[in-house]
């Protein structure tokens, strides 16, 4: 078992994701998995793995708050957040710890992510170091944090329920000048949107959209003004509204119910009410 390294996943109903991981893993790693749902079912599955720790939730909690709780249980000298709609090798994992351990200075290392279009203002500066890039943003989806340096500096706003969270993130650390690296040695797949069993896939796209546009208000409230944010959020909201209507004259209920989700959302957000929306599931 590789004793610098403790992995902690984020579920909502994905047992089956979950489960493929484990199997993967082998007991070569400590897991901690924070269950969102009241899917019971993952306490029985885990106990022929030594190293794994399931908290399950009394609700759903969301992504940054849920990750908090795996990463202030962690004791390893690294903790790795891993989204579970990810393909990722234990070689990978080994030599994204590999690449950690040679660094001074950091606070987070992502691998490169395939297919991923990366954009000029996502780099701080390009080959900082050898396959090492300075960030000013990368993927959610697989952060290797160094664990002296977040306790130090703070986990994840927990007013996000889901989206924008990691964004957040990057920006408080970066404004104390900590080290974000993305390397190009390691490289991990992203599918997205796919972590959850299938059969929830039509509320859980509801609830997507209704925080997309209320994390996104709060970020820019939160980090510029008020002002910024209505200017960052006004094309979406009145293209929703305008949307909702013209879904309402087809009776198209599903695409409806988006545009409702998206303008209720940010609305919300607008008034400074807490992201109360939750899946009903």
């Amino acid at each position: 078992m590789n004793n610098q390294i403790t992995i902690v996943f984020v579920s909502y109903f994905s047992k089956s994701k979950v489960l493929n991981y484990l199997k993967q893993f082998n007991d070569k790693f400590k897991v901690i998995i924070i269950e969102n749902s009241k899917d019971l079912s993952l306490l029985k599955i885990v106990k022929k793995y030594k190293n794994v720790k399931v908290i399950i939730n009394k609700k759903n909690i969301g992504f940054g708050a849920s990750s908090n709780i795996g990463l202030r249980k962690v004791k390893t000298k690294y903790g790795l957040h891993l989204d579970l709609d990810t393909k990722f090798s234990n070689n990978s994992i080994i030599k994204l710890i590999k690449t950690a351990s040679k660094l001074d200075d950091f606070i987070i290392i992502g691998p490169k992510i395939q297919n991923y279009n990366y954009k000029s203002k996502d780099y701080l500066k390009k080959n900082y170091l050898k396959n090492l890039n300075l960030m000013n943003f990368i993927d959610g989806c697989c952060l290797l944090f160094n664990m002296n340096k977040i306790k130090k500096y703070g986990l994840f706003d927990e007013n996000f329920f889901l989206y924008y969270e990691e964004t957040d993130l990057f920006k408080r650390y970066l404004k104390f000048d900590q080290k974000i690296f993305m390397t190009e040695n390691v490289s991990i797949q992203h599918q997205g949107r796919s972590s959850s069993n299938e059969i929830y896939n039509i509320e859980i796209e509801i609830n997507r959209n209704w925080h997309l546009l209320w994390s996104k208000f709060y970020y820019y409230k939160k980090h510029y003004n008020y002002f910024t944010a209505i200017c960052m959020i006004s094309k979406s909201l009145f293209s929703s509204a305008l949307k909702i209507v013209i879904y309402t004259i087809l009776r198209n209920d599903f695409d409806k119910k988006i545009y409702l989700a998206r303008f209720s959302g940010a609305m919300n957000s607008i008034l400074k009410k807490k992201s109360w929306y939750r899946p009903e599931i």
